[in-house]
């Protein structure tokens, strides 16, 4: 019970003060998403330029540390600036906050001379913990708290995905160690006012946290979870509410479109105010258990009263003539199709001629599969380093014939097929008048003439078939530009870590959960198309159409061509509605 009283204080002094919180929030994500972040981008492409690195992976990291030191120290400068700003912007929100809750209206310089006097008293070690303490407090604080300066902080899913098929024992330690982390966030809680506002040391300010959260642990996460549950649940019914009264507008012509308009802005600004109450919340819990005042300014705020109008009517029109462009259809463009290894929902063993002929009747735009080469400078559709997993012989690819590998049998999704050589899976694809997309695996056994060889051989039949290649290696990409010009390639990056690479690859392959609009923006503004990999969730397949991109690679395909018509050819105005709030990321 005593969560719940508490949640419901937290409540009241959220909406007495609402206008004022959600002043704070939008001016400090407007700094950070106009002025902050691009100009973070402008220092690391300068810095990449100057030291001629066209792209920061981690296949080329290490060779960067030895050849190119001063690139490295370079970007670890951007590095420990972000984590400036973050704390920063942390210690702005804090601090405003809890000068709202004393009833004190502060000069804006006042705040920023807080935050320079924090920075100042902070050392690098203090910089380094803050880093850990915000890492470790992420867990709870992705409830509300967030910043996008440090949205790449995430493990891709294809990573996670290999982890808990592959390596079980390692997922569960994994488990094991998110739970630890989790808790020692809880405990942690109030570390960071102990060192804004008290001025308390790093281990005075755990000691403090840790004694205020004995024996309160489980309080303090029955409110969390009201937070992360249940209020959802509430934003979410009034979203459904409107979706159902546009259902039912639908049926009036006359006023079915410019309902679905102001419909679809009132959907936009609850989802916004979720944030703000989600952010807001978090703040106050985690300011709790700080006495800090402020004492009352005495200015005159009238004159700022026609910048905030202003503001809010900028920010209605935008969402409006967004919703105007997206009911129009002019905002975006049909993704490709992509199957994934050539299956669909496990119809078949991957990579597998019968897989091929299957998918292939759904007519995807391409089928992507994987090639290597084996022991006679042949090409192998296969794509694990080994074949223990599919067909249980511990060796690679490269250790056997392809007349060899051509008998042996692969098992997967209850089926079973024989290994294909990559001449018949062309042969039978362009039989099919099926695209592919051809990955070129990365792994031990490769010739150093593996993609020239393949071009030399493949070159003219790919052209004509319209087939694509891409790969992980940066060097496959610039070999297969050079060896096969018309055809086109993408370079895969697993990881979205410094923008756009300089590169004469045709597109990006990139795994979806660190995608984002910024990336394909500028990659469109250079004449390169974006792929996002492996996208097998309905709502995460929502997010790409809405972010704009030009293919989907998934495993599900039925799925992805049921998503497109949704979003694309549903003539209804609230099923269109509804996919905007299912591709939403949840507000807080």
């Amino acid at each position: 019970m005593g969560s719940f009283r508490d949640f419901r204080t937290l409540n009241q002094t959220f909406w007495s003060n609402f206008w004022k919180y959600s002043q704070i929030i939008i001016l400090v994500e407007m700094s950070i998403n106009l002025i902050v972040i691009p100009i973070l981008n402008v220092l690391t492409n300068s810095i990449l330029d100057w030291g001629n690195v066209n792209y920061v992976s981690y296949t080329n990291i290490l060779e960067l540390i030895t050849k190119k030191p001063l690139v490295i120290l370079g970007l670890l400068f951007i590095l420990l600036l972000i984590l400036i700003l973050i704390f920063c912007q942390f210690t702005l929100l804090l601090t405003s906050f809890q000068a709202i809750k004393s009833h004190a209206n502060l000069r804006w310089r006042d705040y920023f001379k807080d935050i320079l006097k924090n920075v100042y008293q902070m050392s690098f070690k203090g910089f380094g913990f803050f880093l850990l303490y915000f890492l470790l407090v992420l867990p709870i604080g992705d409830i509300g708290f967030y910043s996008n300066l440090l949205n790449k902080v995430k493990v891709p899913e294809f990573i996670l995905e290999w982890i808990f098929q592959e390596h079980f024992y390692i997922g569960a330690l994994l488990i094991i160690s998110y739970l630890v982390i989790f808790y020692i966030g809880l405990r942690w809680l109030f570390v960071l006012p102990a060192i804004i506002f008290e001025n308390k040391t790093i281990r005075q300010s755990i000691h403090y946290s840790w004694n205020m959260t004995r024996n309160r642990t489980i309080h303090y996460l029955l409110i969390f979870l009201i937070i992360s549950l249940i209020v959802p649940l509430i934003f979410e019914g009034i979203l459904f509410l409107i979706i159902g009264l546009q259902w039912l507008i639908d049926k009036i012509p006359i006023i079915r479109f410019p309902m679905a308009i102001i419909n679809m802005t009132i959907v936009q600004l609850v989802n916004y105010s979720a944030s703000i109450y989600g952010t807001s919340i978090a703040a106050l819990i985690i300011l709790s258990k700080t006495k800090t005042t402020y004492f009352a300014s005495t200015r005159n705020k009238r004159a700022h009263k026609w910048f905030w109008a202003l503001l809010a009517a900028s920010i209605l029109f935008s969402f409006m003539s967004y919703n105007t462009i997206y009911f129009k259809g002019w905002l975006l463009e049909r993704p490709v199709t992509i199957s994934h290894r050539g299956v669909d929902n496990g119809n078949g063993v991957q990579n597998s001629i019968p897989a091929l002929r299957k998918t292939s009747k759904e007519k995807p735009t391409y089928i992507e599969m994987d090639i290597q080469e084996t022991k006679d400078h042949q090409y192998v559709v296969y794509h694990d380093t080994t074949l223990k997993g599919l067909a249980g012989i511990n060796k690679r690819p490269s250790q056997m014939t392809l007349a060899q590998l051509k008998k042996v049998k692969i098992h997967e999704n209850g089926k079973t097929a024989h290994i294909a050589s990559f001449d018949d899976y062309l042969a039978e694809s362009t039989m099919l008048h099926q695209k592919l997309l051809i990955e070129y695996k990365d792994v031990n056994g490769n010739s150093a003439n593996f993609v020239k060889g393949f071009a030399h051989k493949y070159n003219r039949q790919l052209q004509h078939n319209g087939d694509m290649v891409h790969s992980l290696d940066y060097n496959y990409i610039q070999e297969s530009k050079k060896y096969m010009p018309s055809v086109p390639a993408s370079y895969i990056l697993s990881y979205n870590l410094s923008g756009v690479p300089k590169t004469r690859a045709n597109a990006f392959t990139m795994e979806y959960t660190t995608l984002n609009s910024t990336f394909i923006d500028e990659s469109h503004a250079i004449h390169k198309q974006v792929f996002a990999w492996t996208v097998n969730d309905t709502s995460a397949m929502d997010q790409m159409i809405f972010l704009d991109v030009d293919g989907i690679i998934t495993d599900n395909l039925a799925d992805l061509k049921q998503e497109i018509k949704n979003n694309f050819d549903d003539t209804s105005y609230a099923t269109r509605i509804f996919n905007y709030v299912v591709q939403m990321q949840r507000p807080f």
